[in-house]
This record gives structure tokens, sequence and C-alpha cells, in this order.
């Protein structure tokens, strides 16, 4: 099944802030729920051990998705605690400041719009994307990397949505799936009710940027592919696959050879 690039809605500039919001409220629910990046936090603890990096900058973080429990697993599982600090092009504050506060300020994040392929000099930290690399055409993907590589930052890119059946049947079930979490979704107001039940726009958003999430994934080949065509001076690679769940989750990993991170990053 070859990658196919079609839009999704709340990549879209003009896609209202307020459905924006819930979307991404919607995925977060799903993956502090179903936690299905648990088997990709000891990948990232070995990857942030060999920098002895303490920082994680998360990029397209949306309304902050599993960064909570990734951040519990690496302190309470792992021994190794992090600080985590959250950017996306289109900052959801509300999420974000919640995230803060139930981290006991472990979690911290930039009010300004953050750009994946040109990331500020001053956001030091390994870099993560979580669900997130898809959405990026190979040109903007690559810079995405080739940006880490020459700042000198580890990134690691995770994506459990994949190019197989075994993702793209079950996605046809989401729009029930988004009417029966709703009611645990907080705030629950008359608008996310409106959305979603009377006029449910919000579940079929998520029917169709699932789909299209699935088919936008980058395979394992394709992730080589993107790597040799970064000029990366000394970085080491890593790009395979973890079970998750019934299914399996792709993952990437880059590192300076020579790390600089150190111990106060």
């Amino acid at each position: 099944m070859r990658r196919v690039h079609l839009f999704e809605f709340h990549d879209l500039s003009w896609f209202p802030h307020t459905w924006r919001k819930m979307l991404t409220d919607v995925l977060s629910f799903f993956t502090l729920t179903f936690r299905p990046f648990s088997q990709a936090v000891p990948k990232l603890k070995d990857a942030l051990e060999r920098l002895d990096c303490r920082t994680v900058v998360d990029l397209c973080s949306g309304s902050s998705g599993p960064l909570l429990q990734i951040q519990k697993q690496l302190e309470e599982k792992e021994a190794y605690p992090v600080r985590v600090i959250l950017t996306d092009r289109f900052p959801n504050m509300d999420a974000f400041r919640r995230a803060a506060l139930l981290s006991n300020g472990k979690i911290s994040f930039v009010q300004t719009p953050v750009d994946a392929t040109n990331v500020p000099a001053s956001l030091n930290g390994f870099r993560t994307l979580f669900v997130a690399f898809h959405h990026f055409r190979p040109p903007l993907a690559k810079q995405i990397l080739q940006d880490a590589v020459s700042k000198k930052e580890g990134i690691g890119v995770f994506e459990y949505t994949e190019r197989s059946l075994d993702w793209v049947v079950p996605s046809l079930l989401t729009p029930l799936l988004v009417w029966i979490i709703t009611p645990f979704l907080r705030p629950l107001t008359f608008s996310r009710v409106l959305w979603t039940y009377v006029l449910p726009v919000i579940p079929l958003v998520v029917f169709w940027d699932g789909i299209v999430s699935n088919f936008r994934t980058y395979s394992v080949e394709e992730l080589k592919q993107l790597t040799l065509e970064i000029q990366d001076n000394g970085y080491s690679w890593e790009i395979g696959k973890i079970p998750s769940g019934q299914c399996q989750m792709t993952y990437l990993l880059g590192y300076p050879m020579k790390p600089s991170c150190g111990k106060d990053r």
C-alpha cells in the first residue's frame, strides 16, 4: 500500500480553533486512556540516557497527547525523571496549562507558535513527535530531521498509525468511539455536545483524519530513505517497529554520536 498524502482537517489554517481543540481533546483522551506509547518509553529513555539529556521538547503537541503518561512513566518506572516542554504551531493553551498543573510543574509549554521545521535554538533538548510526523510531506519531514541535526539535538518520532488493514478497518468505528467517550471529556460544554451529537462535525472529522493518518504514515523503509538524504555529520539513526497492542508502532531515533546535551538540558 503506497503512501497517499491527503489532507487532514486540523492541518488546515482555516479550520476553526474550537473544532481543532475538540479534536485534539479526543486524541489526547485516547492516548491517555489506552496508552499506546507505553512500549516506546524504554526506547526513548535509552536515547535520552545515551545523550545524558533530561529535557524533552515535544513538537506538534496538540492537547498534550501522551506526554503526561510518558513523563510519569519515565520518572516512576524507568527511574529517569525529565522535564517536558510542549510546543505546537497552533498552541492549545487550555490543554497545555492543564498538563502543566497535573504534572506539578514538570511539564511546561511555549505560548507562541513553534514551527517543527525550524525550532528556535533556545529550545534545547531531545525533540519528540508523537503521531505527528505523518502530517508532513517528505520535503518538510526531511527539514524536521535536518533542523534537529543542524542544531545538534536528538530527535524521536513515534507513530502508532500505519498503512495496513489492521489499522484502517478499526478506524471505520471512530465515530462511535467519539460518541462513547465524549461524556468523559472535560469540560463537557454545550458546544462540545452540539458539535458531537446534534451536528456531528467532530466524529466525522475524527473519522476522516484517522483514515488519512493511516495512509500518510511513513514505513520503516521510507524513514530510512529520508535519513539517507540528511547531511548528518556524525548522527546515529535507529528505525524499526515496536509491538503496541495488536499492532506495530513505527519509530525513528536520531542523535549525535558525540552528545552535547548534558544534565542541565
